[in-house]
């Protein structure tokens, strides 16, 4: 591995740590790292989810940068599909090393701030391992449960101890941001827990649970303007909203309409009122066993709600891309090219064959879990012909082309860039004829197997 550069990179931090503080050096932030097996060539800071710099690799796929930091907050970095938190103070130097084939075990800070932003990084991580032992827990009586949630908790409160008494500076702002990293995800499976009843607001449902069972809601602002792109923030009030539509709907049968409904009456912030709303509907339209199917009252109510342009405009996309392609039409011809930039046309490649064209991107899936998926339906349908459309290739997305045969991209004047404008890893499914069966699912669709096996069948 190249380490060189990392090691130049950490001697100019340890040079800015030991300035003089009348050094006007020492009053810039910095921000770098390294990335090992990188997926693309930069990578991209963010607040608030949006993009606020991006710092290109070397060639050691090294990088450094000063950025400017106002005040102290969270902050995110992308790579390719990878995401991770930043905790960032003015005039902190904060390196980062990962490597993307572990990107969140294996990522570690180093410089001024590190201490702290390792301790939300194991604390991220330690939270997951316990989400995956928590499956059986949910079985458990109401009493052995919070028992288990409030040994999770002793351990979180153990590693910000460990933080506290290493004599890192905690300003009243990380503590909050850590009190809400600590406690959040244990609120989320709390909620998770009160949906196994028929109604947790029902007087012979609450006797199940303890007289202080739901205590922890009085200390959530559901519309904390700091923390709205938090995911342990946004994943608890996305659930705890969740299990209001619940309670609200009919049978237990959550529609749209319901999800938007809660969402509006308790969230005033319209920043995370927009963002909630929008996942929402993408949601629903992801999970339809239906072909392009947008729920068209949740439609409305999201048009005549949301404050976001950005998502307006995602949302009118994507039911514009859901029109270029229909059910029961037939596949309209389009341009392609192979791996060695050989021209093509589709309707070629699929003739007289059940085929499925699916359309992907390394900014938006993995590549190997693209292998995985898709060798898996190759094997599970053999008379299938599989054909892949990469939306953005890239020499990090060339391991695809090796592994799976029939691999394609788009050629600059190929129509097909008029429906796949929402840049979504779009499938469609196509019959011997050339006709559309679905024209908008996705390969890890729980309804996928089922109509690949009514195309089969046809």
């Amino acid at each position: 591995m190249h380490y060189k550069n990392l090691i130049a990179i950490t001697c100019v931090l340890i040079t800015l740590l030991s300035c003089s503080s009348a050094s006007e050096v020492c009053e810039a932030t910095y921000f770098g790292g390294q990335i090992v097996n990188p997926r693309q060539k930069f990578v991209t800071l963010t607040k608030n989810e949006v993009a606020i710099d991006t710092f290109y690799l070397d060639k050691d796929n090294t990088f450094l940068a000063e950025i400017i930091v106002d005040k102290e907050g969270l902050y995110g970095f992308k790579h390719a599909i990878e995401f991770q938190y930043v905790y960032i103070e003015p005039k902190d130097s904060l390196l980062i090393r990962l490597n993307t084939w572990d990107f969140d075990e294996s990522l570690v800070f180093s410089g001024r701030g590190s201490e702290k932003n390792n301790f939300l990084i194991s604390l991220y991580l330690q939270n997951e391992k316990d989400e995956h032992m928590f499956g059986p827990y949910y079985k458990l009586e109401s009493k052995q449960f919070e028992e288990k949630v409030a040994q999770a908790e002793s351990l979180n409160n153990f590693l910000y101890e460990q933080l506290k008494e290493s004599g890192v500076p905690i300003s009243k702002k990380f503590d909050e941001l850590a009190q809400v990293a600590i406690n959040y995800p244990l609120y989320l499976r709390k909620e998770k827990y009160s949906w196994k009843f028929d109604n947790p607001h029902k007087v012979e449902d609450k006797l199940a649970l303890s007289n202080t069972y739901f205590d922890y809601r009085n200390k959530v602002d559901l519309n904390n303007e700091d923390l709205a792109s938090y995911s342990p923030f946004y994943n608890y009030v996305n659930n705890y909203l969740y299990g209001l539509a619940l309670t609200d709907s009919e049978n237990r049968r959550i529609t749209l309409k319901n999800r938007l409904d809660v969402i509006i009456e308790h969230i005033s912030f319209e920043p995370t009122r927009d963002m909630l709303m929008y996942h929402a509907l993408y949601n629903d339209f992801r999970r339809s066993s239906q072909s392009c199917s947008v729920d068209p009252v949740g439609l409305e109510i999201f048009m005549e709600n949301c404050t976001d342009k950005e998502y307006i405009d995602k949302v009118n996309i994507l039911i514009d891309d859901c029109n270029k392609i229909t059910h029961n039409t037939s596949l309209d011809n389009f341009e392609i090219a192979d791996t060695k930039n050989n021209v093509l046309n589709i309707n070629k490649l699929i003739k007289n064959k059940e085929s499925v064209v699916y359309f992907w991107s390394p900014e938006i899936i993995s590549p190997n879990m693209l292998i995985k998926r898709v060798k898996y339906l190759e094997k599970e349908f053999p008379n299938i012909h599989f054909i892949g459309i990469n939306l953005n290739p890239s020499p990090y997305s060339n391991v695809v082309d090796h592994k799976i045969g029939n691999q394609y991209y788009l050629t600059k004047s190929s129509t097909a860039h008029n429906f796949v404008k929402s840049s979504e890893p779009r499938t469609i499914l196509i019959d011997k004829r050339g006709v559309v069966s679905n024209s908008f699912t996705y390969l890890s669709s729980p309804y996928l197997a089922k109509q690949i096996k009514k195309l089969n069948s046809q």
